[in-house]
């Protein structure tokens, strides 16, 4: 698996079969992407589950603005839905 951060518009060009997870950020202009596929271009990459779990809590305001982090579970284990993407 493949963990990155990308823009909104480079999101819109993957192959949303192939995410296994997103989250969008607070402004809506990344997301956290977690894919099978490689992603040319990209704002950041991790090695891991761990360190993009890390990033987040560090980060917590681009993402969740509660003073948390994405917990490793829910990268793990809370699926992408692409129909429910825009909801």
């Amino acid at each position: 698996m493949n963990y990155y951060i990308v823009t909104e518009e480079i999101f819109n060009t993957l192959t949303k079969g192939n995410i296994e997870y997103m989250h969008r950020s607070n402004d809506g202009s990344k997301r956290i992407v977690i894919t099978s596929d490689t992603v040319p271009t990209i704002l950041n990459t991790f090695a891991n589950v761990t360190s993009l779990s890390e990033y987040t809590f560090t980060n917590n305001s681009d993402w969740v603005g509660d003073g948390t982090g994405i917990e490793e579970d829910s990268l793990l284990y809370d699926n992408y839905i692409p129909t429910i993407d825009d909801i």
